[in-house]
Formats: C-alpha cells, structure tokens, sequence
C-alpha cells in the first residue's frame, strides 16, 4: 500500500513541476510585455529596461531550475502520468518560450531598439497565448473539455501573431535602413518563434488528451 501510495505520488508531481515551469513562462512573458511598455520619452527609460531585464534573466533562471528538477524526477520515476517522451518534450518547449522572452529583451537593449505598434501587438498576444497553454497544463487531471477549450485558443492566438508577424516584416522592408531592417528582423524572428512554441505545445496537450481518452 505504502508503495503505491508512493508511485501515485510521484506520478501526480509532474503535473506539479510541469505547472510551476509555466507559471515561470508566464511571468516572464508578462514581464516582456511590460517592457514594451517602456518608450524613449518614457523618464530613466535605460534604467527600467536594465531592472527588467534582470527580473526577467532572474525568472529564467529559475526556469532552467524547474526544468532540471523536473528531468531528474523523470529519470528516477517507473510511472509518468501520461507518456514519458511528452512530459520531456512540453517542458523543453516551454522552456524555449521563456528563453525566447529573454532573448528579445536582451537584443532589444543591445541593439537600442524600442517598441513599435507591431512589436507591442505581437508581445500582448504572446502574453495571452502562454498563458492559454500554461492552464491548460494545469487542468490536464482535471477537464479535458477546459483543456481542449484553452489549446484552441492557444492556437488561434498563434495564428494571429503570424499574421501580424507578416505585416510588421513587410512594414519593416520598406525602410531604407538595412542596419535598422537587421536589427529589428532579428526581434521579430524571437517573437515568431516564440509563437511556434506556443502552437506546438498545444499539440503536445492535444495529443495528450487524445492518449489518455
């Protein structure tokens, strides 16, 4: 008895360890989006955007803690609560979302580039989308319905940052600046593939739900 006891434990923290990996996620995407808050007319602008770049660096970090702890947990654990191969692949991809903010706070600060219409359109949407994924998650022992309900809009959200993604890219080859174009393609690009995570983490809960119906 004390046995399963343990085993159903041990099975139940991964919802646990997946959950506090996105909860992570989610502040620093809330955090990425505060920063596009910050304009240069905005007073002490250099010292905001330096103070949130290392909350967010301090988030991620703890990101990459939450993620170990959860590998080590599965390495050491005979029973998963759903396939071992997709509790690996869901934190690695959020993982990589909470990455990606970072990435573009740091590339913003180093290469002087400030938020735009489509910069703050996109970063809102991605806030909304993380989060979306990330209760998902949570409910997965819970309400498949509700799963299936915040994947869908995860999705959706996805799709709609492409889109904008797409007019920003085309705005943005119309300036004249090749060294500005570098720059900010390089943000963008962090963004959309930020937003790829998002959709592929929704197909992993997907697939999920469909395993264990």
């Amino acid at each position: 008895m004390k046995l399963w006891n343990s085993i159903f434990k041990k099975s139940g923290s991964f919802y646990a360890l997946l959950k506090k990996q996105g909860d992570l996620t989610v502040g620093g995407a809330n955090l990425l989006n505060k920063f596009m808050g910050i304009d240069k007319e905005v007073s002490d602008h250099a010292v905001l955007r330096h103070n949130l770049k290392i909350k967010i660096k301090k988030v991620e970090e703890e990101g990459d803690k939450a993620r170990r702890e959860l590998i080590n947990e599965l390495n050491k654990s005979f029973i998963t609560p759903f396939d071992r191969q997709d509790i690996f692949t869901l934190s690695s991809i959020t993982d990589d979302m909470l990455d990606y903010s970072l990435n573009t706070v740091e590339e913003m600060i180093t290469y002087d580039i400030y938020p735009n219409f489509y910069l703050k359109k996109m970063i809102e949407k991605l806030s909304r989308g993380v989060t979306h994924i990330n209760f998902a998650v949570s409910k997965l022992s819970e309400d498949k319905q509700l799963v299936n309900n915040n994947i869908i809009a995860a999705k959706t959200i996805e799709n709609e940052i492409e889109e904008t993604y797409r007019e920003a890219l085309a705005e943005l080859f119309a300036n004249p600046d090749f060294h500005y174009i570098f720059k900010v393609r390089e943000v963008y690009r962090h963004i959309s593939n930020s937003a790829d995570r998002i959709s592929e983490a929704a197909d992993i809960i997907g697939n999920i739900i469909i395993k264990e119906m």
